[in-house]
């Protein structure tokens, strides 16, 4: 179908009766002078609109400068408001006085611009009781969340992956149940995510992947499930990954070699399975490499042993079989720790019992 809107017109006023012969021409379109002007008058409306329509989009593009910005009207007071009612503000070891008629920003724990908006909030060891408010997530210059070491419950808000600002993250040493929200995959300013000793469940969920800045993830002694996420190769200015004393199940992702910048890997006390991979060679920069407790069999990877800066190792509690590579005992500053009764190690001749280094 043509969809040129003065062929429709003319399509419309185009009389069936007269005869159509090709290389002939034809009788016009319009029958009387006044379907002539009705033609006139719609052509020329239309080129008129055409003009009209470039001329908009002629300033629209010229004005790009011009155009204005709109930034959310933020009210920081009345989130902190949420922040003191719903962690049970009263009770607080050092807590505010909203009639005092001082700023927010001298309340104890914050830090705000001189736009005054609030950029750190640090209330650590506070004695905050109760779950973090959904309008956490307004404040949108919020680069530092301390709230360690306190009472709160509750579950992490989605909310929170509004905090497109947000550099350091901590919430270890509390109560908080529920699992990580895939809105934290938002978080693009991210670098320290603390999230340990706490009772979280569910999965490591997969839009961490995304989060391209970040360079220490602590999640230890929770309740998580799941595998490791493959999402998870793609942190790669990660240094510190610490899953210990969880529930991860799975192997070990053999991509996990493209994490050039990890300094230290524990996977400790969890129900991970397979086999040490043996692209964990490709780790150049690993210093500690924890698998204690665990289910990992198969042998050793020779490859381990291209790990210079390996410091310690600990294998042990697993189902690890075969003799320590020669190429790892080369590693002459690294302590390994494994199962004598199933791990022999032939480097030299001694015999050592568990958790006694092999060099």
């Amino acid at each position: 179908m043509n969809d040129n809107p003065i062929t429709h017109i003319v399509e419309a006023h185009y009389e069936p009766s007269l005869p159509v012969v090709v290389g002939v021409a034809v009788e016009p379109w319009y029958k009387d002078r006044r379907n002539l002007i009705f033609g006139i008058v719609v052509i020329v409306a239309v080129a008129i609109a055409v003009k009209i329509t470039s001329q908009l989009l002629d300033d629209g593009s010229n004005g790009d400068d011009e155009v204005p910005t709109y930034t959310p009207t933020l009210n920081p007071q009345g989130v902190l408001q949420s922040l003191y009612d719903s962690t049970n503000g009263p009770s607080w070891f050092n807590t505010w006085d909203f009639s005092s008629g001082q700023s927010y920003c001298m309340f104890h724990g914050i830090t705000g611009d001189v736009s005054e908006q609030i950029t750190r909030i640090d209330l650590q060891f506070n004695n905050l009781e109760g779950s973090l408010p959904s309008e956490i997530g307004m404040l949108l210059s919020l680069t530092y969340l301390y709230l360690f070491s306190n009472s709160i419950t509750g579950t992490i808000p989605s909310e929170i992956g509004m905090l497109s600002s947000l550099d350091w993250l901590d919430l270890d040493f509390n109560s908080i149940t529920g699992t990580i929200p895939s809105e934290v995959g938002m978080l693009s300013s991210l670098r320290y995510l603390f999230l340990v000793f706490n009772d979280i469940k569910g999965t490591i969920p997969s839009e961490i992947g995304m989060l391209s800045s970040l360079y220490w993830l602590y999640l230890d002694r929770n309740s998580i499930t799941g595998t490791i996420p493959s999402e998870i190769v793609l942190l790669l200015s990660l240094t510190y990954l610490e899953l210990d004393n969880n529930s991860i199940t799975g192997t070990i992702p053999s991509e996990i070699g493209m994490l050039s910048s990890l300094y230290l890997l524990s996977l400790d006390f969890n129900d991970i399975t397979g086999t040490i991979p043996s692209e964990i060679g490709m780790l150049s920069s690993l210093t500690y490499l924890y698998l204690h407790q665990n289910s990992i069999t198969g042998t050793i990877p020779s490859e381990i042993g291209m790990l210079s800066l390996l410091t310690y190792l600990d294998l042990g509690s697993n189902s690890i079989n075969g003799t320590i590579p020669t190429e790892l005992c080369a590693l002459t500053n690294t302590f390994i720790y494994y199962d004598e009764d199933e791990i022999s190690c032939t480097c030299i001749d001694s015999s050592y019992i568990e958790g006694t280094s092999c060099n």
